[in-house]
């Protein structure tokens, strides 16, 4: 007979450190139109990310990088010969805010040319 409410407090127990684990994380995104092309937009992810010195992955169309306490992806497609649209999204295991601001961080740092690169325009330089 005791051994049925000890069982029930084990199992209570349990299900609530598990409860941290159920979490999920918060996310934001942002999109930013360049005046460079899709590949000038991903060399420009792979500049922010070696910047960052974070793991990564790199796909066709995007560049994913990680942290201890949450992700990112940033996105490139082609809108035209000579622009293109960067989707960024980030996530942080427990800040919407944090998320948030490195979205605004990382679309500042796509918008800067690359110094001395030809995809750089007067344009871009004034933002």
């Amino acid at each position: 007979m005791k051994l049925h409410p000890l069982l029930s407090l084990s199992i209570v127990g349990l299900g609530l450190a598990a409860t941290p684990a159920l979490a999920r994380p918060e996310i934001a995104s942002g999109d930013l139109r360049l005046d460079v092309g899709s590949q000038g937009c991903l060399d420009r992810a792979d500049s922010f990310i070696t910047e960052l010195g974070v793991q990564s992955d790199s796909g066709e169309i995007d560049r994913t990088g990680y942290f201890n306490d949450g992700a990112f992806r940033i996105l490139c497609y082609q809108q035209s010969e000579d622009q293109s649209m960067a989707i960024v999204f980030a996530s942080h295991d427990e800040s919407a805010e944090v998320a948030t601001s490195f979205v605004q961080f990382v679309m500042g740092k796509l918008a800067q040319p690359d110094e001395g690169s030809p995809d750089s325009s007067p344009a871009e330089s004034s933002l």
